[in-house]
């Protein structure tokens, strides 16, 4: 119960990005989002902070998503933070994995993310798309770092399952029972699918409002 009222205390703090810090802009409404179908979903996000455009008009919807704006954006949303873990030396991202500085602008997130218990290999090029099965490993590994869920308790048949990684199946099938992506009309999955920016938004935002209806019932969310 802490934990998740942590994340209502904190969302006024956070004014993170999909991008570099040079890149954030307080944008009104975004120019480039008629044509995305998740056009809601991106300023509804932006709107409680958790997410900003490249530029005061321009959220680039259908860019792909990298590793690093992948993980930051998840990190940045459960809102994953070393506040309750105590260091004798504060840690680098250096010191944990091998192709991320400790003056990237996705250091800390990345840092966040590995202490918090994701799984995110030590070896991980932040430069590199992100594919739809990693996203979905990484954040349902978040969403559960917030709290206890009920969970119903059902094997989802996806005929492309034979295409996913092993070790993401698990994540993968708890994404659909909670509701943060569905199977396409073929009941496929697509997991070697890059990610673009605004499916990341869109699932992001089912994980956030599914963080929230499961929080205290005087916490304000997505839906209100």
């Amino acid at each position: 119960m802490k934990k998740r009222a942590g994340i209502a205390v904190l969302g006024a703090m956070l004014t993170m990005t999909l991008l570099q810090p040079q890149h954030i802009f307080a944008a009104d409404t975004f120019k480039d989002t008629d044509q995305t179908n998740y056009k809601v979903q991106i300023e509804a996000l932006k709107e409680k902070g958790f997410l900003h455009g490249v530029s005061d008009q321009e959220f680039k919807p259908q860019a792909e998503l990298t590793n690093a704006q992948g993980i930051k954006l998840i990190v940045d949303s459960m809102q994953l933070s070393l506040a309750s873990i105590d260091f004798n030396k504060a840690p680098e991202a250096e010191g944990l994995f091998s192709k991320i500085s400790n003056e990237a602008w996705y250091a800390q997130a990345f840092i966040n993310g590995h202490y918090n218990g994701l799984d995110i290999p030590a070896d991980i090029d932040p430069q590199q798309p992100m594919t739809k099965e990693q996203f979905t490993y990484y954040l349902v590994q978040a969403i559960e770092k917030t709290g206890e869920y009920p969970l119903i308790k059902i094997f989802i048949q996806i005929h492309d399952e034979q295409d996913i990684t092993p070790p993401y199946q698990g994540t993968i099938q708890r994404s659909l029972i909670y509701k943060l992506t569905s199977l396409d009309d073929q009941q496929n999955f697509n997991p070697k699918q890059v990610m673009k920016r605004d499916q990341a938004a869109g699932m992001v935002y089912e994980a956030v409002k599914f963080v929230e209806n499961h929080q205290d019932p005087d916490v304000k969310t997505l839906n209100n």
